[in-house]
C-alpha cells in the first residue's frame, strides 16, 4: 500500500508540473489550471507523505505481527506456537503422557 501511495503521489505531482507548464506556455488558461494545480499538488503531497510514512512504519508492523511463544513470549518462527526450548518440552510431556497411558492399560 505504501508503494502504491508513493507512486500515486509522484504521478499527481507530475500532473501538477504539467499543468503549471501548460499554463506558462499558454496552452491552458489560468482559471482552468488553478483548480487542477491546487487539487493535484495537495493530494499528491498527502499521498507521497502517507506512502513514505507507511514505508517507515513497515518494520514495526512486521515485528508486531511476528509470532510469540505461548509459554515465555520469545519470538518464534512462522507457523510455530512454541520457541525451540518449549517445543522440545511439549514433545517430551506428550511422549510421557502417551507412555503412561499405554502402560496403564
Amino acid at each position: 500500500m505504501g508503494r502504491f501511495l508513493r507512486y500515486v503521489g509522484i504521478f499527481l505531482l507530475a500532473v501538477t508540473a504539467v499543468l503549471m507548464l501548460a499554463e506558462g506556455v499558454g496552452w491552458l488558461e489560468g482559471s482552468v489550471t488553478d483548480v487542477g494545480v491546487w487539487w493535484a499538488a495537495r493530494v499528491g503531497v498527502i499521498c507521497l507523505a502517507g506512502g513514505v510514512l507507511l514505508a517507515l512504519l513497515s518494520p514495526v508492523g512486521r515485528e508486531l505481527r511476528r509470532g510469540r511463544c505461548v509459554r515465555c513470549g520469545a519470538a518464534v518462527e512462522r507457523g510455530q506456537t512454541y520457541c525451540a526450548d518449549h517445543l522440545q518440552a511439549a514433545v517430551n510431556e506428550y511422549r510421557d503422557q502417551t507412555r503412561d497411558g499405554m502402560l496403564g492399560r
